[in-house]
């Protein structure tokens, strides 16, 4: 479905955060005449920045229903929401904003890049965009990180850049056969989000549809985690389009294509990039790297563009981030990670290096046994366990463990520890293995909470 086809229709908006005032805004750009509701809890805020706008209270929303109004829905509507559960029932056809851009620029021929991944996806989009551009290739990044894609349709139709699409499982979920991008490119897979999706199965269904949504001849790209991880569910069948080609990325195992070590990236054997000229940390990132090239020479870009972007990319905001030497201690913010594999890749990154761990948020089931070993790997010698989440992993430390355990009641808390615990000279590593959704707005929050209280040591 286009904008074109919504334009003399009644459209009803479920939810009216970014995506839905984005795809608001827009209608009326385009002349919409017809009744436009919003439901949700974000109504009065909605209406105050739209007058146009019609707020259909809860206990409104059934006579509203019954004008069958297209409904475009944000991503935060999980299938079990009462609202959108309630729309479903009525039958009503239904859409999204990134469907919406999709359509627009499937129609406008625009070359479309998608990129998913249970963690790092920000990063291989953001390292995608500037591989592009250092290539000479005119590109913008879209979707799950920073504007809402219908904001930016207009200068996208004129500037008519490559669009690299970073997409949540959320919005991998509501995208419709065929009509995606030309390019998919998965990162790693592993629990997450399960509050949101009801299962594992679901969520792994939901990144999946990312290949279901390729039209023909296209191409997904994939880490070799991936197809373990959808094989080990007997998920694999996404991968087996006829009309698609898989191009597995980082099978290091058998140096076959696109593969990073300790060395750099490789093609082959072919050294691309030495990793002594990264910015980035860590193993992981340069798997990033490989998918992020991967994606970015289908559409034109060379290595030489690659190895100016990681010349230059030292990472995104709370992403293992540098906050300085404080107190005689380096203090790294990792607030990004929402999940215990993020916490592994982040001590990989370190190599050893990492004295005090501070771990713990929202408690969403996840199983902390693969931290816990890599503690012990990476020789970790203080362990901080916060609310909530920090008690799954204390309960896992069943004595006697190489590091030493300890638990505080909050990030301050947190914070001072650390800076009496922690050897001068070493590193103190803030990365939560957990969503902090309990007792922050996002992850940027937390982590700038957590600069906050480090910044104060100097007042000590």
């Amino acid at each position: 479905m286009r904008i074109s086809a919504l334009i003399d229709r009644p459209v009803l908006l479920l939810g009216a955060g970014r995506e839905g005032l984005a795809a608001a805004r827009l209608l009326v750009a385009r002349g919409h005449q017809a009744p436009l509701w919003v439901t949700g809890d974000q109504c009065p805020a909605a209406q105050a920045d739209l007058p146009g706008l019609q707020p259909s209270a809860p206990e409104d929303l059934a006579r509203v229903l019954r004008e069958r109004p297209v409904v475009v829905r944000s991503p935060g509507f999980a299938p079990h929401h009462p609202l959108r559960q309630q729309i479903d029932a009525a039958g009503l056809e239904q859409t999204t904003g990134t469907c919406l851009m999709l359509a627009e620029l499937r129609a406008a021929g625009l070359t479309v890049i998608g990129v998913t991944a249970s963690k790092g996806k920000s990063t291989t989009s953001s390292l995608l965009l500037h591989t592009l551009l250092h290539s000479g290739v005119p590109a913008r990044l879209l979707g799950n990180i920073g504007l809402p894609a219908l904001a930016e349709l207009d200068a996208v139709l004129e500037t008519r850049p490559v669009v690299v699409l970073e997409l949540s499982s959320y919005q991998c979920d509501d995208l419709q056969p065929g009509l995606g991008p030309q390019t998919a490119v998965f990162g790693p897979l592993f629990p997450e989000h399960l509050d949101w999706h009801g299962s594992l199965a679901a969520y792994y269904r939901a990144k999946t549809r990312l290949i279901s949504a390729l039209p023909p001849g296209g191409v997904a790209l994939a880490h070799v985690a991936a197809r373990d991880t959808l094989a080990a569910l007997s998920l694999q069948t996404p991968f087996e389009r006829q009309d698609i080609s898989v191009e597995w990325v980082q099978d290091d195992g058998r140096r076959i294509g696109l593969h990073a070590d300790a060395v750099g990236l490789h093609d082959g054997s072919t050294l691309l990039v030495p990793s002594a000229t990264l910015r980035l940390r860590g193993q992981h990132n340069r798997e990033n790297a490989c998918l992020a090239f991967a994606g970015a020479r289908r559409a034109g870009a060379t290595v030489a563009g690659l190895t100016r972007a990681l010349a230059e990319f030292d990472g995104l905001p709370y992403r293992l981030q540098d906050e300085g030497v404080i107190a005689g201690i380096g203090w790294i913010n990792d607030s990004i990670s929402t999940a215990p594999e993020a916490a592994c890749a982040a001590l990989e990154a370190f190599q050893g290096r990492v004295g005090t761990l501070l771990v713990g948020g929202q408690d969403r089931g996840y199983d902390y046994r693969p931290l816990l070993a890599a503690l012990h790997r990476w020789q970790v010698q203080h362990v901080i366990v916060l609310p909530d989440s920090g008690a799954a992993l204390a309960a896992l430390c069943v004595p006697p463990q190489p590091f030493t355990l300890h638990q505080a009641g909050n990030l301050a808390q947190a914070v001072a520890l650390s800076a009496q615990l922690t050897p001068r000279g070493g590193l103190c590593l803030f990365s939560p293995a957990a969503p902090s959704y309990h007792l922050w707005s996002g992850f940027e929050a937390r982590g700038a909470e957590f600069r906050q209280h480090v910044q104060a040591l100097t007042d000590g």
